[in-house]
């Protein structure tokens, strides 16, 4: 699901969130998603990638996380999480989900720009893909959070380039939009031989 625009506080004045100028995906059908039924018992992490461009053309991620309360959609744990107040403009993205050994779920979410530029952040130096050890197992052994954060930014580059909410957005921040700009508009999951 892709998200852009300001976020706004809800009329009842409880701790929800709407998302105003709500940009859909290429081919959605304009129908609101449902949330999804969650399992008694499984413990769901919402990792939430906060990313900035920087004037060299770098990009860098903050990682927060937090869990999914059940009275609240994964979207909203993204925007809690990420603590964006009310107002921001940003733009945010689930961009993919794995299963922890231990029986949890984590969905991991991009959400950019951050509204705390100045906090600590790490550079992404790398965009190799995390993959499986076959084809039949998909799920990577091991999972970098820089991985996770390379495999975001390519998701909201792509986005970006074919969501006009999600581009009006980022536009606002001039080093983000070139940073993503480098990267291939090619499908986020597609992966390059070299």
């Amino acid at each position: 699901m892709v998200y852009a625009g300001n976020v706004t506080q809800s009329r009842s004045g409880c701790k929800e969130y709407a998302i105003t100028d709500v940009g859909q995906e290429r081919g959605g059908s304009g129908i609101a998603a449902v949330p999804a039924a969650i399992t008694p018992g499984r413990l769901v992490v919402v990792e939430v990638y906060l990313l900035r461009g920087h004037a060299d053309g770098q990009l860098s991620y903050r990682c927060v996380t937090g869990r999914l309360s059940v009275s609240e959609t994964p979207d909203e744990a993204a925007l809690r999480i990420g603590r964006i107040a009310p107002g921001t403009a940003v733009a945010v993205h689930s961009t993919s989900w794995r299963h922890l050994g231990d029986g949890s779920i984590v969905l991991a979410y991009a959400i950019a720009p951050d509204p705390v530029p100045d906090a600590t952040a790490f550079p992404i130096l790398g965009f190799e893909a995390a993959h499986g050890p076959g084809t039949d197992r998909p799920s990577p052994v091991h999972v970098e959070r820089e991985q996770v954060a390379a495999h975001a930014a390519r998701h909201l580059a792509l986005v970006a380039d074919t969501t006009p909410g999600v581009h009006r957005v980022l536009a606002a921040d001039p080093e983000l939009t070139r940073a993503l700009g480098a990267l291939s508009p090619a499908p986020a999951g597609q992966l390059a031989t070299s």
